[in-house]
């Protein structure tokens, strides 16, 4: 389904290579951890001396022994590892160093998604408990209110019957009694039950928050890996019961370490971005596009044909593959990207592991058989 296209275009990607710029600003970490110490000193003021400098100083010699740019998401992942707050944190940075020598700017950026996920996962657990205790107590205030209203219907009984026996001013000043201390539990619990509804409007809004962040792709915006497991469990379900089509591809950029190692880092993001918006672009209402990882990107087609989302998915590829992109700020050429995928879809007797398996080893012919091409299963 490959299709080849001559016409270019320039489409600036707004970044410096990555060499420079990451020398300027190794350069910069240095001349701002030798400048820590007293910076802080002069914001504590002396009482602060002898313990706040150790802490700024210590980061600030972590980011220039790793030769990491002091950039705030850096700053956090140093302040985590340097004060042992996070133990997985901790585990993941020192096996990184392991394994590579020093903390690389792409394995500190691995390791703040994952942890961020993670607390993005624990603040959602948090708030689902907050909003299953906030529930439990209005359901108390309104058996409590219920307990209430069936006390003073019991003693307006009463009441009426004394009152049919006994004098008539007596009663009448006890129903008006028992008919005011029920109207101050009636404001009272309309009271209880405004201020839980905006507490439990406010848990809302933190629980979709929560829930935002931790099914979102910190660098793209699209959805993340987990995000899509849970939206392909659940749209495999619904073909099988409805017995409509469902497709997906795996796309994976070119040659994306090369562009790396060419251009930088801060330029592999922005092409991983241009990308990401590409495929999100080209996706309608039935198309649920997230990225999987790395350089690979997924797209879950509801309602479609391997067929019919192969040519999508090519539409994607030769409009990218058209354009010539450069670096905006230096005006280095960064050339063509390209990305190669593999499409199939959910046949009768397909499970949807098997679904991925198949658009998987597609995805591994487009790769083998030249790249910047689709090949779809079956």
């Amino acid at each position: 389904m490959s299709t080849s296209f001559t016409s270019a275009s320039a489409i600036p990607i707004d970044a410096t290579p990555g060499v420079n710029r990451r020398s300027a600003h190794n350069d910069d970490a240095r001349q701002r951890g030798g400048r820590l110490s007293q910076a802080v000193r002069s914001w504590f003021g002396k009482e602060e001396e002898q313990e706040a400098p150790s802490l700024f100083q210590q980061i600030g010699l972590f980011l220039d022994s790793h030769q990491l740019e002091p950039s705030p998401a850096h700053y956090e992942l140093a302040h985590g590892y340097l004060t042992r707050s996070d133990r997985k944190l901790i585990e993941a940075v020192d096996r990184a160093i392991a394994r590579l020598g020093r903390l690389t700017p792409d394995a500190a950026e691995l390791i703040l998604g994952e942890v961020r996920t993670d607390m993005s996962a624990e603040m959602l657990a948090g708030l689902i408990d907050k909003a299953q205790s906030g529930l439990t107590h209005i359901a108390g205030l309104a058996r409590q209110s219920g307990a209430d209203a069936k006390a003073y219907g019991q003693a307006l009984e009463t009441k009426v019957a004394d009152l049919l026996e006994g004098s008539r001013d007596e009663t009448i000043a006890a129903l008006v009694e028992l008919t005011g201390s029920m109207i101050e539990k009636t404001r009272a619990a309309e009271q209880q039950l405004r201020d839980a509804g905006k507490q439990m409007n406010q848990l809302r809004g933190s629980l979709a928050e929560a829930r935002r962040l931790a099914e979102s792709d910190q660098l793209t915006g699209l959805a993340n890996r987990r995000a899509f497991e849970n939206r392909f469990r659940r749209a495999v379900m619904q073909a099988r019961e409805t017995g409509k089509p469902l497709a997906l591809a795996f796309c994976d950029i070119d040659h994306f370490k090369q562009i790396n190692d060419t251009h930088g880092h801060d330029v592999g993001d922005r092409i991983l971005k241009f990308v990401a918006q590409r495929l999100a672009s080209a996706s309608g209402n039935n198309c649920f596009v997230a990225r999987h990882g790395g350089e690979e990107f997924v797209m879950l087609f509801e309602g479609m044909t391997a067929e019919e989302a192969g040519r999508v998915v090519d539409n994607v590829r030769a409009d990218l593959e058209e354009r010539r992109l450069v670096a905006k700020q230096s005006g280095e050429p960064i050339g063509r990207v390209s990305f190669s995928a593999g499409v199939a879809s959910l046949m009768e007797a397909d499970t949807g592991r098997a679904m991925l398996r198949a658009a998987d080893q597609a995805l591994y012919r487009a790769k083998n058989e030249g790249r910047n091409r689709v090949e779809v299963a079956g």
